[in-house]
């Protein structure tokens, strides 16, 4: 900032000498306008303003007169006075946004010995990094130095609960939310409103057991899923750039920032962001060319964009969105406003894309996307010469159900399969319909005989579900499988299908009448 205010005061000298360059007057001009976007954001709305008013002082073609020219000296002046008054700390340096443990910290709050170890040794498996607090007083110390990402509030063995709710209040009272849930002993209707009340994300009520907990917690991060979204800001001011990482971080975002429009593709080909903020004006290449090269590949035609920019005037606005901006924010930013709008952006395009890569009846991915997350598995577990297990599962009987007792009661056997297979297997595998009654399971670093486990639980808790049909018959479904693992018995995706379909053909532990 005090060089860029520098640049002004050597531009205003010069220009009341009569002795200033066209190129200096360029980089006044581009000077001024970065302040104006910029110092909004760190604390001064009267330095945004009076940048505002030099700007168009130091427009191409402009010729000012003597009074013209003072005026701008002093508008200079105050300027350089409101930056000395500004604090330091409005002015941090870049910081990095790469976490040193992507796993998300699960916090245990609970007196709870038997429950703490328990959890603490499953969370691993689920993706989670654990860590413990036998106490609500403790528990805000140490959250106050670190923010966890999920949290179970055991409230069982409190001899007072004043502290626990009073905790869960200061949870939920975070920039972003901690996704909390809350372990109660008794199902009591006031203990459940108050936790609602409070901003608690579920309830869990004794007894209960460690996959039971976790499955609520998984439930609870996929739930918050939205701010793990990647943000790519694009914007030539190194200190807007500093401002955005300091406001969009906290909210759980993944910030890359880059300050060079030409090395634009190259970032975001590396990036592949959920939403691209870019700013109008930039030398060389600005912001609305840069939207037109977006729009124009079909990789990224559909990718979110907001515009930054100082200027909100007609002509301004009808270029930003004929390049095809999704949304712009006015400079200088205010955080709340962008936060905001990049989260009602980012919740719309995941909204679409979840329904487009979902199976609508059973609620778990198509056949589209549950290959290509499939393929991807296949790539990592290649490179890093881990084994991966695919499963391949049919119900048995289906059009025997649909003919026989109706189409909606065999949709209902595919809602409710879809379910059992969202319990059944982790966060960190794969599952798909891939049409009819054929499902698929990919499961990495599993060996075959514990996918083979994973599917006799599955089939266990199948065979517990009894449907009735309209007429009041009731019957039970049933499913064939085929499990092979990679690389032994395919080395992709083709030749695992087809190993694991012969395999399902010799399947007998299915069948059973609809």
């Amino acid at each position: 900032v005090d060089r860029r205010v520098a640049v002004l005061e050597q531009a205003v000298a010069l220009l009341l000498q009569d002795q200033l360059t066209e190129a200096l007057r360029q980089q006044a001009e581009q000077e001024s306008h970065k302040l104006a976007g910029s110092l909004g954001m760190f604390g001064s709305d009267e330095g945004s303003r009076l940048a505002q008013k030099i700007e168009p002082l130091f427009e191409t073609g402009r010729s000012l007169n003597f009074q013209q020219k003072q005026h701008l000296a002093q508008l200079v002046t105050a300027l350089r006075q409101e930056l000395q008054r500004m604090d330091d700390r409005h002015l941090p340096d870049i910081i990095s946004s790469e976490p040193e443990d992507e796993r998300p910290w699960f916090v245990i709050i609970s007196s709870n010995r038997a429950l703490t170890d328990q959890l603490a040794e499953a969370a691993p498996r689920w993706g989670l990094r654990p860590g413990s607090i036998a106490n609500p007083v403790a528990a805000r110390a140490q959250i106050c130095q670190k923010r966890p990402d999920v949290v179970l509030l055991d409230m069982t063995s409190a001899n007072t609960l004043e502290n626990y709710w009073m905790l869960l209040s200061e949870l939920s009272a975070n920039t972003p939310p901690v996704p909390t849930l809350v372990l109660i002993e008794q199902n009591s209707l006031i203990d459940r409103v108050e936790v609602a009340r409070l901003g608690g994300r579920g309830v869990l009520q004794q007894p209960v057991t460690a996959t039971q907990v976790l499955e609520a917690v998984n439930q609870a991060l996929q739930n918050s899923q939205p701010t793990q979204a990647m943000v790519m800001v694009v914007d030539d001011d190194r200190q807007v750039l500093t401002a955005l990482q300091r406001l969009l971080i906290p909210w759980g975002l993944h910030v890359t920032v880059l300050d060079n429009p030409l090395r634009f593709l190259d970032t975001l080909e590396s990036t592949r962001p959920d939403l691209l903020v870019l700013d109008v004006e930039m030398p060389e290449i600005n912001g609305i060319e840069l939207c037109q090269v977006v729009r124009n590949d079909l990789r990224w035609s559909s990718l979110p964009v907001l515009f930054l920019t100082a200027h909100s005037d007609a002509e301004t606005m009808h270029r930003v969105f004929e390049a095809g901006a999704d949304d712009y924010v006015r400079k200088p930013i205010v955080g709340p406003e962008l936060v905001t709008r990049i989260f009602n952006r980012l919740e719309r395009s995941r909204l679409l894309k979840c329904l487009a890569e979902t199976d609508a009846l059973t609620g778990v991915p198509n056949r589209q996307k549950s290959t290509q997350s499939l393929t991807q598995f296949l790539q990592w577990c290649s490179h890093c010469q881990r084994s991966f297990c695919f499963a391949l599962i049919q119900l048995d009987h289906l059009k025997q159900v649909n003919q026989q007792y109706s189409h909606a009661m065999g949709d209902d056997v595919l809602a409710r399969f879809g379910e059992l297979l969202r319990q059944v297997f982790h966060s960190e595998d794969v599952v798909g319909r891939w049409g009819g009654a054929e499902f698929v399971v990919g499961m990495p670093t599993l060996t075959k005989k514990d996918a083979a486990q994973r599917l006799s639980e599955l089939r266990k808790t199948l065979n517990r579900l009894e449907f009735t049909a309209e007429d009041g018959t009731p019957f039970r479904a049933t499913f064939r499988a085929g499990v092979v693992q990679y690389p032994q018995d395919g080395a992709d995706l083709q030749t695992l299908y087809q190993a694991a379909n012969l395999l399902l053909s010799q399947d007998r532990t299915g069948g059973g009448n609809p």
